[in-house]
């Protein structure tokens, strides 16, 4: 299935495979993938609600061995420290089970501030400390943490934290199939399948799956924050990790001393029912970019028809190429399309976009045999965790023909590909079987909270209008929008990174943000 978003560590390991080591430290917070929430269902208020899930079980913290290999120079014990964090799984059992998080510690040599940083990744399902624990480097340490101590972990469920709710009847389906082209119905049905033997497998194993919530995972920041003994930490969250931070905000505002949103997902924003609208922006973005670019325009003036007209021709007659690491590749248009969004969300090669495009219509691979596998067919995304979460934050407040309803604004070229996308995800939603979140989760956050919004303008999955909505209840928010970005944008260049570092010191003051004026709009080659 294509998910709606990619995991932040796919982008980073493709980064890790595609750049020099100079760049990699451009790459450390860039995040890409995938977004939305869930939880249990609740009779009474909001305030009820967090009430009755307070942790009847003490929140434990123990060191262990670093389960990643640092990066170089980092020393396990000085400037690293890992372990294990102890939570309820369930908290509205007195006696119930218990999960252990895995956390990492990145403290750098001169810390600016008493107060932390926690990281809060994206997915929701991705695995965070070994999508890019071992890139933090003695050389990239202090650009990372920008002089605060940098606490990062695996979300319930994801990565080193166990159980991990990995789904590898979903990651094998998607490689058994890169070879082949199936039809729609036949995609569908099998993906389902394959999504139900990962849910059956789950169960009985013993995961309680209404367990693996956005609400849930907020109170794992809060007890997280409490077992390391800090007062009041820094948030920063991107992609799906705006969402969890957000909750944090709505549910424990005393724990917050500032909050970083990069590449927003609102708390009632509905990924699935605005994607269809947010994907065509995205393609609209990248071929308005190429013709306002007069570069790019003399290069490639009818991108946009060359475009739409691939899409039909690969899928009347698609075309195999080698991967240069995953081998054969069936190519038709909605891989391309695929393809294509995908690569949006890496700012660094936005550039490469219109000449991969017209190689390809040209019968040559050279690009997208490069980069394809990277961002399509590897994946360390916890699809137990990322349907747990999707199934029951946003796909409950849904119906299927609400879906189709979504997907007419899309051209024709897009839209069954689309169509086949949001069935499937509906038809895992309707065997998962997970129960609808509060309302009140589905509500606007308001706070006071001093927050920084970081937007990227050709991020494809969590659109500046996402900013902009989140912001219209954060009375001490402030918006900056960054051209030629893609989706996660701190790490990206400089100038967001001044902004950040700026806004770290000074919460309450607006940044600067003068560098935007200096930052170009993408060098397509």
């Amino acid at each position: 299935m294509s998910d709606p978003a990619l995991s932040d560590d796919v982008q980073k390991r493709a980064a890790r495979e595609s750049t020099s080591a100079s760049k990699k430290r451009r790459w450390i917070f860039t995040l890409v993938g995938i977004t939305c929430a869930i939880a249990v269902v609740l009779v009474g208020s909001y305030a009820l609600y967090g009430y009755l899930v307070r942790p009847s079980h003490s929140s434990l913290f123990r060191a262990a061995a670093c389960p990643f290999t640092p990066g170089e120079g980092i020393a396990v014990g000085k400037e690293l420290t890992c372990g294990f964090l102890t939570v309820p799984e369930d908290r509205s059992k007195a006696n119930g089970d218990t999960i252990q998080l895995a956390v990492a510690i990145f403290k750098p040599a001169a810390t600016v501030s008493a107060d932390p940083m926690v990281y809060l990744s994206g997915g929701p399902g991705g695995s965070l400390l070994s999508s890019w624990g071992p890139n933090v480097s003695v050389s990239t340490l202090q650009q990372i943490t920008q002089g605060h101590t940098l606490i990062m972990f695996d979300q319930r469920g994801t990565g080193y934290s166990q159980p991990a709710l990995g789904c590898n009847e979903l990651t094998q389906f998607n490689r058994d199939v890169q070879g082949k082209i199936l039809g729609r119905a036949d995609w569908r049905e099998q993906y389902v399948a394959a999504g139900k033997k990962c849910h059956d497998r789950l169960i009985s194993a013993g995961i309680d799956l209404q367990a693996y919530t956005t609400i849930a995972s907020a109170h794992d920041v809060h007890d997280l924050i409490d077992a390391l003994g800090y007062q009041k930490v820094n948030l920063y969250g991107v992609s799906y990790g705006t969402r969890l931070a957000l909750t944090v905000m709505r549910l424990f505002p005393s724990d917050i001393r500032s909050v970083i949103l990069d590449s927003t997902l609102p708390t009632q924003t509905n990924l699935f029912t605005t994607y269809p609208a947010v994907e065509q922006r995205g393609y609209d973005t990248l071929f308005k970019g190429c013709v306002a670019n007069p570069k790019c325009h003399s290069a490639y003036p009818q991108l946009e028809s060359v475009f739409y007209r691939l899409i039909n021709d690969l899928n009347a007659r698609p075309v195999i190429f080698q991967d240069k690491q995953y081998g054969s590749v069936a190519l038709d248009g909605q891989r391309l399309a695929d393809w294509v969004l995908s690569m949006l969300y890496v700012t660094e090669w936005l550039p490469l976009l219109p000449k991969a495009i017209m190689q390809i219509s040209q019968g040559h691979d050279d690009i997208i045999s490069r980069l394809y596998g990277f961002l399509m067919l590897q994946s360390n995304i916890s699809y137990g965790v990322y349907y747990s979460v999707e199934c029951g934050e946003d796909l409950a407040f849904t119906t299927e023909q609400d879906l189709l309803k979504a997907t007419v604004g899309l051209r024709p070229e897009l839209r069954p590909h689309m169509q086949t996308d949001l069935q499937a995800a509906f038809s895992v939603c309707q065997l998962w079987g997970q129960q609808a979140v509060p309302n009140e989760q589905k509500q606007p956050v308001t706070s006071s909270l001093p927050t920084l919004i970081l937007a990227g303008e050709y991020d494809p999955i969590t659109p500046t209008s996402n900013a902009e909505l989140a912001l219209q209840t954060l009375s001490r928010g402030n918006l900056f929008q960054f051209p030629a970005t893609g989706h996660g944008v701190f790490g990206t260049h400089a100038c967001p990174d001044s902004i950040v570092a700026a806004f770290l010191q000074h919460p309450t003051t607006r940044p600067d943000g003068l560098c935007i004026s200096g930052m170009s709009a993408p060098n397509f080659l």
